[in-house]
């Protein structure tokens, strides 16, 4: 419980620091406070402290805690007076936060004016504060002409600190800036400012608008000229601002030569800068064969920076790549490379890319050499690749028995990679029992680093352990590690394992009670660890959207807005922000059409968590932005962006329920085994993570072409199709096509129906690119019933024999009935047989 009086007392406390806690104990804790008025003014009353650091703390925290005061207008009157104070410190707190809070003042006109008089402050500081503010409060100034004028001013003023707020600020207001034309030529002035810091700031804001600015080319040319700028930060933001922008590039080829030509400077810096974005620019190059071959040549650069750079992309552009067998040559040359380090990335190129080699055998023997190399850095990335490609290796035994001696190396980064790996590959591996022994074994390892991926292979593992109980006490012990690293993820993986058993819950009390479980260790998790990578702070706010859309359909707008912003907040910075952006907007469309679907029942609210479960857990892998793991779990991510497709779902659905159908229908016949196996493989694709629901596809492409006999040459073309195609929303589709067809096949040569949900013979599915129809000969339907034809023919022959001797009306009656009565008997012989 928290007790308002205590920090009220640590606010009147002579001792500065005692005064710094309690600023800290208001802003953590805010909206929990009982009295905010008065908690408000302790803050009011400290920015005024006679302490600077005080002071200045106390100016922060206004921001913070604005939205949580009941009287806004009351904490608008205090931050009014604020930007008048005489002590230039408060005033500068009072810019930054005025800018923070802009949206939420009552009077913004007021606002605008107190801001327009802070950005002509006689302090280059508060100027400085102000115009950075101005770019955050921008679109909800009333006069934004007005507005404009001041920015352009700023981006001209004669202190470098100014400029350098002004720059960011023309990045965060580019879009509503009536002059655009004006905002680029001062942003294109700021790049060659004589101060690095503005650069710096110019070349970060021509990243975040890139896109709306007039000449592309010039910014692009910009961007490449500060990448050899003689400051080392300039450099760094201009080269990843590269890689960010570089989709929107009109001329991507020149712009690829561009790159390739930086990787040869003669700075180290350059060349290494600009290696790192190679892997996130490849995708967007026209030509993925001039791509490989770019990369081939810096494989054997002078330079060894670029050098062992260069096989992670390689690893990445694989799968595009025109030539495979040529470039499986290639990759396999570097696996035996002198050098440790070219190994070393060469490991992880190889785990990213087996999926695609054309020659698995040889890829796995090239995979268990590294993971016995005598490098260290090398069994490292051997047993990260061990867990992303141990679904397609051909000797998963040797495969296990590499990942259990890798989980006793005596190297502990070797160890913890082991770890991640165990958890990803566990419910394929042979002696889970063994597994699971090796997984508790590495909860108590001597190493944070080790005991801390222990635990999220725990979280990854849950749902296979032989002894869960065993699994779920380790997690707790862990969670009051001594070191907050390992504290963090042992509750982040309790948050997946309640997530599992709401999943798995069997009454709506359950399921409630493990979701608002998950999201209670979630928020320790984040709390634990509240600043970097922590991937709780994205599963956080979306399970917490998830459960007021589920709970609380009628609030539920505003708050699961508030939740998704949160959640991109949180991937602010990460190396894969595009990637996690679009994951957040899939979820967050996912989600209006789960609050749109009325009463849902437990098996509903299941399948949608489950829905949405592995997804969230592939964007938070983003989240530790760990260098082995980033590249897999991104390729991953992509992969299941179209999970959230509900079309793929319905798709899936249907898929399943015929299989099954079949299944039961074709049960005694030649036909049982094949379509039995093929609906197990089937039921299988919801409960499998992307990567695995693609090889599952796979496999039921393989034994549909080996088993199933006089498939027409059409749908084998299809099925060739299916196994070549990498979106797994078109694979899915094919299949559907192609497994309604054959099912279609088997129940005609056994003259079982086509009846799925009520409708015989007539089998629709919907998908993106087209509706599937499948219909088969009607062998029940009235017209065409042999009763019908056997009646049919018995009144013809009774008409011929009227024609030739005339009945009375008594003998056409007599006709009739006769007709009847050998239509009835007809029918019953042929239901019976």
């Amino acid at each position: 419980m928290i007790d308002q009086e205590e920090i009220h007392n640590q606010c009147l406390s002579k001792n500065p620091k005692e005064r710094i806690k309690a600023l800290n104990k208001l802003e953590g804790n805010f909206s929990q406070l009982p009295d905010k008025q008065k908690a408000w003014c302790d803050l009011i009353k400290l920015t005024s402290d006679e302490d600077i650091y005080v002071r200045y703390r106390a100016g922060s925290a206004l921001g913070s805690v604005f939205s949580d005061m009941p009287d806004k207008q009351k904490a608008w009157n205090d931050l009014h007076k604020l930007t008048s104070d005489e002590n230039r410190y408060v005033r500068s707190e009072a810019a930054s936060t005025l800018g923070s809070v802009f949206s939420q003042v009552p009077d913004k006109q007021q606002a605008w004016d107190d801001s327009h008089k802070l950005t002509n402050d006689e302090d280059s500081e508060v100027r400085s504060r102000a115009a950075y503010a101005l770019g955050s409060a921008f679109s909800d100034v009333p006069d934004k002409q007005q507005a404009w004028n001041v920015l352009h001013k700023l981006a001209n003023d004669a202190s470098w600190s100014v400029r350098s707020s002004a720059a960011s600020a023309l990045g965060s207001a580019f879009s509503d800036v009536p002059d655009k034309q004006q905002a680029w030529n001062d942003l294109h002035k700021l790049t060659i400012d004589e101060d690095s810091s503005v650069r710096s700031s110019a070349a970060s804001a021509i990243d975040s608008v890139f896109f709306g600015i007039p000449d592309k080319q010039q910014a692009w040319n910009d961007l490449i000229k500060l990448t050899i700028d003689e400051d080392s930060d300039v450099r760094y933001l201009a080269t990843f601002a590269l890689g960010s922008v570089y989709s929107d590039v009109l001329d991507k080829q020149q712009a690829w030569s561009d790159l390739i030509r930086l990787t040869t400077n003669e700075n180290s810096d350059v060349r290494y800068f600009a290696a790192s974005v190679l892997d996130s620019v490849y995708p967007h190059v026209p030509d993925k064969q001039q791509v490989w071959n770019d990369l081939l040549r810096l494989i054997n650069d002078e330079f060894i920076d670029a050098k062992i750079r260069s096989p992670l992309a390689l690893g990445s552009v694989f799968s595009d790549v025109p030539n495979k067998q040529q470039a499986w040559n290639d990759l396999h040359k570097l696996i035996s490379d002198e050098d440790s380090e070219v190994r070393f990335y060469a490991a992880i190129a190889l785990g990213s890319a087996f999926s695609d080699v054309p020659d698995k055998q040889q890829a796995w023997n090239d995979l268990h050499k590294l993971a016995n190399d005598a490098s260290w850095s090398v069994r490292f990335y051997a047993a990260s690749a061990l867990g992303s490609a141990f679904s397609l290796v051909p000797d998963k035994q040797q495969a296990w028995n590499d990942l259990h001696r890798l989980t006793n190396d005596l190297d502990s980064s070797v160890r913890s990679s082991a770890a991640i790996a165990l958890g990803s590959a566990f419910s394929l591996v042979s002696d889970k029992q063994q597994a699971w022994n090796d997984l508790h074994k590495l909860t108590l390892d001597d190493d944070i680093e080790v005991r801390g991926r222990a635990a999220v292979a725990l979280g990854s593992a849950f749902s296979h352990v032989p002894d869960k109980q065993q699994a779920w006490n380790d997690l707790h012990r862990l969670t009051s590690d001594k070191d907050n690293y390992v504290r963090t993820f042992s509750n982040h993986s309790l948050g997946r394992v309640s997530i599992f058993m709401a999943s798995q819950a069997e009454t709506d009390e359950d399921y409630k009670k493990e979701l608002e479980k998950a999201i209670e260790y979630f928020e320790k998790a984040a709390q634990d660890s509240p600043k970097g990578d922590n991937p709780s702070k994205f599963c956080l706010p979306f399970y917490r959207s998830f459960h007021t859309v589920i709970f609380k359909k009628q609030a539920a707008k505003e708050e699961v807005d508030k939740y998704l912003a949160e959640a991109k907040d949180a991937i602010e910075g990460s190396k894969s922000k595009e990637t996690l952006l679009e994951a957040v907007e899939n979820l967050a469309n996912a989600l209006k059409e789960v609050q749109s679907i009325e009463n849902l029942d437990l098996e509903a609210k299941k399948g949608e968590l489950n829905f949405y479960r592995q997804y969230c857990d592939h964007a938070a892998e983003l989240m530790r932005d760990t260098d082995e793991k980033a590249p897999f779990a991104t390729e991953v991510l992509r992969k299941s962006l179209p999970i959230l497709d509900r079309k793929l779902k319905e798709i899936l659905e249907e898929i399943q329920k015929k299989t099954k159908y079949a299944c039961r229908e074709l049960q005694g016949t030649h036909n049982e085994e094949i379509v039995c196996t093929i609906e197990r493989k089937v039921q299988k694709l919801f409960t499998s993570n992307p990567e695995e629901s693609a090889q599952n596809i796979e496999d039921i492409a393989y034994t549909l072409k080996n088993q199933v006999p006089n498939i027409p040459d059409y749908i084998l073309n299809k099925i060739d199709l299916m196994i070549s195609e990498n979106d797994l929303t078109k694979k899915t589709q094919i299949l559907g096509y192609v497994i309604l067809n054959v099912i279609g096949q088997m129940l005609k040569e056994n003259q079982a129906p086509i009846k799925i949900d009520g409708n015989e013979n007539n089998v629709i599915v919907n998908s993106k690119d087209s509706s599937i129809h499948l219909n088969t000969e009607n062998k029940s339907g009235f017209i065409d019933s042999f009763a019908t034809r056997a009646s049919f023919l018995g009144f013809i022959v009774l008409e011929l024999l009227n024609f030739w001797r005339p009945l009375s009306n008594t003998n056409h009656i007599v006709c009739l009935l006769a007709i009847v009565i050998f239509f009835f008997f007809a029918y019953i012989i042929k239901k019976d047989n």
